[in-house]
């Protein structure tokens, strides 16, 4: 069963304040009796050096509640030291747990190690970090009332990081959307506060957004992609206050996911008159997908792209989507022209397009990227079930070498494009 536990540090000093916490006063000696008073907790595992045990923790001890246990851990002069330390307080900590952490008083290094063990038990235990306090002693008012500051707030930002950093890595967006969600106000603050409706909509169409361009990448829809990664940057744009209001750490990544992305996005890719600089960007997806061992979707997206290539360039742009009468001509086309330079005539199925491709001064090189392409990606497809599989690490290469053939006809293929990196 979770309990919730308040993690304390203590130091060698102790010494009656008064700290201020949700408008109201507590008094302790050392910041723990304050938490004993305002906290509700299951237990609280007060941190001790050898020094401070002798010194502060008889501040606590006296309070005589059997929930209050000292633990030992060592000055942390070392790195070694700090590891123990490290694994000395996560032993105590149990799956789901409630965390609250106190870095009142413990020494300069450990503020720094609660939010790593804060990361660490949200990611390895599944535990909600319920607070982070500071007894700010050194920010006492006219009052001489010391605020308590709540820094739980910043350890989201290593989830924020991690999550943008998976979308733009890997193109897997779904944490960051979720993160989005978990800022959209709730139905009773909607109520109390209607001003907020405004951010819920904003919230919602960004995490939608991303939720769109991160699937359409996955399973390998350039056009779908292209037009989330447009809808994407002007959503973004638009929610900028939102995000400075509900989420901030997205508002200080929110560029980086723009820049990413927005390399993908076309306006209207289905229109004719954009066609070439869709086929440009459908390149630069197949080398994203590369970089990323994605090979899947880069294989896939290649051998559909050639194809793509050859329609607009056999002028049958109205047809490009049509899988009959525009696409399946010029595979027909494809095969045949590397059938003929294999010498196996009895495979040639005639088609409408073949001597236009015969005619391209490429058509040799279009056929022998086109066959190993197509081996290439039939490789894959079949998982490695026959009795010669190509390792993965071989399939990879065979892909990086194969990219720059791509990009060699797309520069030729691909009229007033210019040279395509």
């Amino acid at each position: 069963m979770s309990q919730t536990k308040i993690i304390t540090f203590l130091g060698k000093s102790s010494y009656e304040t008064t700290y201020g916490y949700a408008e109201q006063t507590y008094k302790g000696k050392v910041f723990g009796e304050a938490l004993h008073q305002f906290c509700q907790y299951d237990m609280m595992l007060v941190c001790l050096t050898e020094e401070a045990k002798a010194s502060a923790w008889p501040v606590l001890e006296a309070l005589g509640d059997s929930r209050i246990k000292p633990v030992d851990i060592p000055t942390g002069r070392t790195t070694e030291e700090m590891w123990s330390t490290f694994k000395i307080i996560t032993q105590y900590v149990d799956e789901g747990d409630r965390v609250i952490f106190d870095i009142t008083h413990g020494l300069r290094s450990l503020p720094f190690l609660a939010f790593l063990f804060a990361a660490y038990l949200k990611t390895a235990k599944n535990v909600t970090i319920e607070a982070i306090y500071y007894g700010a002693f050194d920010l006492k008012n006219d009052q001489k009332i010391a605020p308590v500051i709540d820094l739980s707030e910043f350890v989201s930002m290593i989830d924020w990081l991690t999550a943008t950093n998976r979308f733009v890595k890997l193109g897997d967006g779904q944490a960051l959307a979720n993160l989005l969600k978990s800022a959209i106000p709730s139905n009773t603050e909607l109520r109390n506060n209607p001003s907020t409706r405004p951010i819920r909509k904003q919230l919602e169409k960004s995490s939608e957004a991303i939720e769109n361009i991160s699937l359409a990448l996955s399973i390998t829809r350039p056009i779908e992609t292209m037009e989330s990664a447009t809808q994407l940057e002007k959503i973004i744009g638009n929610a900028e206050n939102s995000f400075e209001d509900r989420a901030k750490p997205f508002s200080l990544l929110a560029d980086k996911i723009v820049k990413e992305y927005g390399q993908f996005a076309l306006d209207n890719p289905k229109k004719i008159e954009n066609f070439a600089a869709q086929l440009k960007i459908q390149l630069s997806m197949i080398k994203w997908y590369i970089d990323r061992d994605q090979l899947v979707q880069a294989t896939t997206l290649a051998r559909e792209w050639l194809v793509s290539v050859l329609v607009f360039k056999f002028d049958l742009s109205s047809q490009m989507f049509d899988n009959h009468e525009g696409r399946r001509p010029v595979e027909n086309a494809l095969n045949n022209a590397a059938q003929k330079r294999k010498k196996n005539s009895h495979q040639i199925k005639s088609s409408k397009c073949d001597e236009q491709l015969e005619s391209l001064p490429e058509a040799d090189e279009i056929a022998k990227v086109w066959s190993k392409m197509t081996g290439l990606r039939n490789d894959i497809a079949h998982v490695g079930m026959n009795l010669s599989p190509t390792s993965a690490a071989k399939l990879k290469q065979n892909a990086v070498d194969l990219y720059p053939k791509l990009q060699q006809l797309a520069n030729k293929l691909i009229d007033n494009l210019g040279t395509i990196g």
